[in-house]
């Protein structure tokens, strides 16, 4: 059994998905340092972040954000989830719901916009221009989900891949539905993860 643990982790780094996750690690670190100086800048030279999250809350009906949320991470992932949470925090504050059960509301409107996701895939097979489309463009996605399986889709629930056209990915290429649904709870991690991080910093 060790043998074959070996075997393939030997199998995974040869394929290079060590590499891929070294560089994603970074690009985290990279965005997290980015963000950290911007919120400084705009604490310190425009408006306290308490303040901005505060106009959002106060002017924006919650249900809308939430449902712009929901859409995004349906739809490729387009948004940043960061923005959402740390704007959850405010938002705990003004209507009295712990912040913490605000961020699993939004990781669980993540995974199920990642299911979304996996069967919209199943449904670009049947559309053979969109499916050509994707295959030209996130072909080098494709191919890695097909060397690393599991471990991809982990890593896109956890890091900066876009977990949403991931998901695409796999319901176009039929990855097992059951792995799918597993593996996307890592997005919970993600989100309270990252909140964690963010309280903190905001």
């Amino acid at each position: 059994m060790t043998r074959y643990i070996k075997l393939y982790f030997y199998y995974l780094r040869r394929t290079g998905l060590f590499g891929f996750l070294g560089k994603n690690i970074l690009k985290l670190a990279v965005l997290i340092g980015l963000l950290s100086v911007l919120l400084y800048l705009i604490e310190n030279h425009v408006i306290a972040i308490k303040d901005l999250f505060a106009l959002m809350v106060n002017h924006v009906d919650n249900w809308v954000v939430f449902l712009i949320f929901a859409i995004s991470e349906s739809l490729l992932g387009l948004i940043p989830p960061d923005i959402f949470i740390v704007w959850t925090k405010e938002l705990s504050g003004q209507i009295g719901v712990n912040a913490w059960l605000l961020i699993g509301f939004l990781g669980t409107l993540s995974y199920i916009g990642g299911m979304i996701s996996y069967y919209l895939g199943l449904k670009i097979t049947y559309i053979p221009k969109i499916n050509t489309w994707l295959t030209a463009k996130y072909g080098q996605l494709f191919l890695d989900l097909k060397k690393w399986g599991g471990f991809f889709v982990v890593i896109s629930a956890l890091l900066p891949v876009p977990f949403s056209l991931v998901m695409v990915i796999c319901g176009i290429t039929k990855y097992p539905l059951k792995w799918a649904a597993y593996l996307g709870l890592f997005r919970y991690l993600r989100f309270f993860g990252y909140a964690y991080f963010l309280f903190f910093l905001v």
